[in-house]
């Protein structure tokens, strides 16, 4: 990989628009779904390859970011102006200058700039999420990780950080649906016993988003060393720890709110898991009979003939 000399500048067309207004004090991944919509296709693919490098930015140069992308140098250059930046380097050095990168404060605007509250804001914005996150994830690549979940002699599923809810939502459903799902507890302070338990066959699923734990790619690489599987569910800034699992799923999290949002996520796994279901067919349907008799013995739970 070719690093860029910092005072080589990048080309910028005259006659390519303006910067969008209100661009200057937000983050590159916040300009980049800012102007998202408005983008031409070739733009947005490039601009889908700077959220998924983002954190290695700095080591790749314009016309590389561009060969990814498979689009013209001149594309790259109109798509940095667009995005606030008078070159690439400007935008190179403000990744570098981003200290609060998945943070809440990286969120934060200034009080005449921020976004009115708004619940219909939020809904516009999270379905904007949830059709690009499906619209990006190609069926094959869903099949193969929906039969990884059907066909695992083990599903191991470990939520880090933010992904700790989400961990538990996958994981009771696919507990409905197939038996030989154990969730890891990051926080035990017994992660090696977890995956020293990993054996051919098996199958890790992590759900990981920014400001991952930099044990995640030790994880990962040990857990195939032992034979296994590896399913990372992330957003599209993940780098290091995509490469180090044999499958990855990304999701959109952006929100106009100062935190993320994972609606994205949890429509994708419920996904995986009705794929999941019409892969295990009758075997599930009989574990569902199973279940069901035992909740109503052991759970205690309202229903219509046992009402609270």
């Amino acid at each position: 990989m070719t690093k860029e000399r910092a005072n080589r500048p990048t080309a910028v067309d005259p006659a390519q628009p303006a910067p969008a207004e209100g661009l200057g004090d937000q983050t590159l991944e916040g300009r980049i779904y800012r102007a998202y919509p408005a983008l031409t296709r070739s733009e947005q693919r490039l601009a889908d390859v700077l959220l998924e490098h983002q954190m290695e930015l700095p080591s790749y140069t314009a016309a590389e970011l561009a060969t990814k992308a498979g689009v013209s140098k001149s594309t790259a250059a109109r798509l940095i102006r667009t995005l606030g930046y008078r070159s690439y380097p400007e935008a190179k050095r403000a990744i570098r200058n981003e200290q609060f990168w998945g943070s809440p404060q990286g969120g934060l605007s200034r009080a005449e700039q921020a976004p009115e509250v708004s619940a219909q804001r939020m809904m516009e914005d999270d379905l904007e999420n949830i059709r690009q996150t499906l619209a990006a994830i190609p069926e094959a690549r869903m099949t193969e990780a929906a039969g990884a979940i059907a066909n695992a002699r083990r599903v191991w599923i470990i939520g880090l950080r933010s992904g700790h809810g989400l961990g538990l939502h996958i994981a009771h459903y696919l507990t409905l649906i197939r038996g030989e799902v154990h969730l890891m507890n990051f926080g035990s302070g017994s992660l090696s016993h977890d995956v020293g338990s990993l054996q051919e066959g098996d199958l890790l699923l992590v759900i990981a988003f920014r400001r991952r734990p930099k044990i995640l790619v030790d994880m990962l690489e040990a857990s195939r060393e032992a034979g296994a599987r590896t399913l990372l569910i992330t957003d599209l800034s993940a780098g290091a720890s995509a490469r180090a699992a044999d499958m990855t799923l990304r999701c959109r999290t952006q929100s106009p709110a100062p935190f993320n949002t994972f609606t994205a996520a949890v429509t994708l796994m419920n996904c995986l898991a009705w794929q999941v279901h019409s892969m295990r067919g009758d075997a599930a349907i009989d574990r569902y009979r199973r279940i069901d008799q035992l909740v109503r013995r052991l759970d205690n739970v309202s229903t219509p003939q046992t009402p609270p």
